[in-house]
């Protein structure tokens, strides 16, 4: 690959995703414009460090919680027309 002498150059994230490079913003560039790619794998913000071992527990009682609901619901239509069957409505509420 030759090398390009770039009259401009920046950085800007990207995901490479199915074998192409995907920016994660705006690019103005006319179609079919040449680029050199230089990769540089990022580090994960310093805000998107693990969950706190409380904030886990509370999100997997949580979990637990509706799952349990879920479970309890009946297979077949009860008269009420609510059943296991509409467990989205329990995940995702009543659309």
């Amino acid at each position: 690959m030759a090398a390009y002498n770039l009259p401009m150059s920046r950085t800007i994230p990207a995901v490479f995703d199915a074998g192409v490079f995907r920016p994660l913003e705006p690019v103005e560039l006319a179609e079919g414009t040449r680029v050199g790619v230089q990769i540089a794998i990022a580090a994960p913000p310093e805000d998107a460090a693990e969950l706190s071992p409380e904030e886990q527990a509370r999100q997997r009682a949580a979990i637990l919680e509706m799952l349990a609901e879920i479970e309890s619901l009946p297979i077949r239509e009860p008269d009420d027309g609510f059943s296991g069957r509409d467990h989205d409505k329990v995940l995702y509420g009543a659309r």
